[in-house]
């Protein structure tokens, strides 16, 4: 493994299936890579309803999530990944509020493994308020202190931030990955991946 350190800063949002392929890419590049990951939260569907939405009644074109689907489907297929589709599109404001709370106690990469994992890989509802708290609890995070935390102003805040940091570049999409000088937006094959670490490292010597 190459033992230089390079920064990797991502934005994301847990209802993008891109990010939850783009989060498998970044796992299988740290066993490659010693890489620092700053995940950055990023609102994809403000929005959407605070109890989400079914699938059916998003105003999409005929066709459009099918297509997306098999899309994201043949992406998963490289890493292994298998999909179970939730009925519903939550909004994903408190789980991005949570993992901001998760990073400042030390707890972010499994949180933030958690609730993709329940959105993605289970179907369920993260969404639902008392699910996330249910998850931050099972790693040690305390259910009293998260509320308060997300009651406050920093983790709309934090929205804020990263919203106007990927507007600043013209972009407002996810997931988008800062290695280097290099800029990769959505889950592109290792290669892109590889490319843009091995040119950050050479920069960096």
């Amino acid at each position: 493994m190459n033992q230089k350190k390079l920064k990797v800063v991502v934005y994301s949002d847990y209802i993008c299936p891109f990010c939850y392929i783009g989060f498998h890419r970044i796992e299988k590049l740290k066993e490659k890579y010693k890489l620092e990951i700053e995940w950055k939260p990023f609102e994809l569907h403000p929005e959407i309803p605070k109890g989400g939405i079914v699938t059916e009644k998003l105003s999409f074109p005929t066709g459009y999530l099918e297509m997306v689907m098999v899309n994201v489907q043949r992406l998963a297929d490289e890493d292994g990944i298998t999909f179970k589709l939730s009925k519903k599109l939550p909004n994903s404001q408190m789980a991005l509020f949570i993992s901001e709370f998760a990073k400042r106690n030390g707890k972010f990469d499994e949180f933030h493994k958690l609730v993709f994992d329940n959105y993605w890989r289970d179907g369920k509802d993260i969404g639902d308020l008392s699910l996330l708290l249910d998850l931050a609890e099972s790693i040690g995070l305390d259910k009293n202190k998260i509320m308060a935390y997300i009651e406050s102003d920093d983790p709309s805040n934090k929205l804020k931030e990263a919203s106007f940091e990927l507007g600043r570049c013209g972009i407002n999409g996810v997931p988008t990955f800062f290695i280097g000088d290099d800029v990769v937006i959505g889950a592109q094959p290792y290669t892109v991946f590889e490319e843009a670490i091995e040119r950050a490292l050479q920069e960096n010597i």
